[in-house]
């Protein structure tokens, strides 16, 4: 008993001592240990042959992507836990450009990017969303290749793939060589607001604009010219007769200085014309002779049907032309005169008239403001300024009285009729026949010099003396 007590009472004293020695604190028996941290290990044969664990694989140990793979079967699971294990997160920094959100995917990044673009990370612009960034035609890629630009004949595009540059050379039988600038202002440049209550024209401001006349030389129409033979109007003009065109014309009742009179070979009227509505009022103009092109006489380009969409949106910009009346039952102009007007939503336009709408129409104008085209104006051009060249969108068609309050005037849309006209200008292309080159000029020049001398010998052989033999 006395021996039992002993060996607890020392058991106890040495308590405190027996702790102390075999316990140590962590850095002690990291030194011990040889590592002050538990080193990570090696699978073992046991872990190759279970089934992959994410928590023994990838947490309690460093684990390697094939381990991950394992886990998840799949690779596209597999990279998106990579990505996130790994903090590679694609989206940290944003690779979305333009307003682009950055969102994870299977692994990868996806761009969710707003409506007016498109591609990986949003870099390509729509082609209807600011014309693509191009300067003249846009087409939507295919494939998310982005937008292809062009350009119209006569334009050669830049290395930049988007600006446009004038060639100055003769290139073919429509919108080879276009007017830039002639005083717009941007893109639908406004001019001066306010022919009813517009403003004078200066001398060649619409080298482009053309007055239809009668035999008798009185003038009842306009007409945009659209290349060195061909004028594109309004399909009810012609239900008067025409008999030529005056180009470079800008005061009626007197010739101007380059001022062209050309006679009309053809008039092509849109087969889908109703004289009734006046759906699809557009015609084409075959001239009898190319018009010679200077400062008051130039064609203004047509569009792309795409370009034509996008200058007729909402609240774009464009110019009328012509000699028409002055106010409603008024008198015709003498002078021509242009206004700016804005284009008006199809909702808007179709709500102001009782009058049918259709899908190749659109309106222009002020519902209160007292400008608009009128009677005599027909025919005419509506044009676009877009970055400096002009472009023919649009016809003068007709109207409700003239800037009557509540009322616009209504134009044909001519994009929707590009492919009838460039088909009827293409068959009955005027052109004349290529231009010699240096061989043909050569050939030419000897077959001269050899009928002259036949010429000569003829003229000896008659008796006639040259003039190096004739006596004073």
């Amino acid at each position: 008993m006395l021996l039992s007590t002993l060996t607890v009472v020392t058991l106890l004293l040495c308590s405190d001592i027996i702790q102390c020695t075999v316990f140590l604190d962590p850095p002690s028996a990291g030194q011990i240990l040889g590592s002050a941290s538990r080193s990570r290990r090696a699978n073992s044969l046991l872990e190759e042959i279970l089934p992959g664990n994410l928590e023994r694989e990838c947490y309690e140990e460093n684990c390697s992507q094939e381990e991950a793979a394992e886990i998840y079967q799949t690779r596209e699971k597999t990279l998106e836990f990579w990505f996130r294990y790994k903090s590679l997160n694609p989206c940290r920094t944003n690779p979305c450009v333009n307003g682009g959100i950055c969102t994870l995917d299977r692994g990868d990044f996806l761009c969710l990017c707003p409506p007016q673009y498109h591609g990986d990370t949003c870099q390509s612009e729509e082609c209807r969303y600011r014309n693509g960034g191009c300067v003249q035609y846009c087409r939507d890629g295919t494939g998310g290749t982005g937008v292809q630009c062009g350009c119209a004949m006569g334009f050669k595009l830049e290395p930049d793939g988007q600006s446009c540059s004038q060639t100055g050379k003769y290139h073919g039988y429509y919108c080879n060589y276009c007017t830039e600038g002639g005083g717009g202002r941007g893109e639908g440049g406004r001019v001066s607001p306010r022919i009813v209550g517009g403003d004078l024209e200066k001398p060649g401001g619409s080298p482009w604009q053309v007055l239809i006349r009668r035999s008798d030389g009185r003038g009842f129409c306009g007409g945009t010219l659209v290349s060195d033979q061909w004028v594109v109007s309004a399909a009810h003009c012609f239900e008067e007769s025409a008999d030529h065109v005056t180009i470079g014309d800008y005061d009626k009742q007197r010739p101007d200085p380059g001022e062209q009179q050309i006679k009309i070979q053809k008039v092509f009227v849109h087969p889908h014309f109703h004289s009734f509505t006046f759906d699809s009022d557009v015609a084409l103009v075959l001239l009898a002779r190319p018009v010679i092109r200077g400062p008051t006489a130039a064609p203004a380009c047509l569009p792309d049907a795409h370009l034509s969409q996008y200058l007729l949106r909402e609240n774009h910009w464009g110019v009328a032309s012509g000699w028409g009346l002055t106010r409603f039952m008024g008198r015709s102009s003498r002078f021509l005169r242009k206004v700016a007007l804005p284009v008006v939503s199809y909702e808007s336009c179709r709500a102001s008239t009782e009058q049918v709408i259709t899908d190749n129409m659109f309106c222009a104008g002020y519902l209160d403001d007292g400008v608009d085209a009128c009677s005599g104006d027909s025919g005419g051009p509506f044009v676009v300024n877009y970055r400096g060249t002009w472009f023919l969108t649009g016809v003068i068609s007709w109207g409700e009285k003239c800037a009557a309050d509540g009322k616009y005037g209504v134009y044909t849309r001519l994009g929707n009729f590009l492919d009838w006209m460039r088909d009827t200008m293409e068959r009955l292309d005027p052109r004349p026949e290529p231009e010699a080159g240096p061989e043909q000029h050569r050939e030419l020049r000897d077959l001269d010099l050899k009928m002259m001398m036949k010429m000569m010998k003829k003229m000896k052989v008659a008796g006639f003396k040259s003039p190096s033999q004739t006596t004073v």
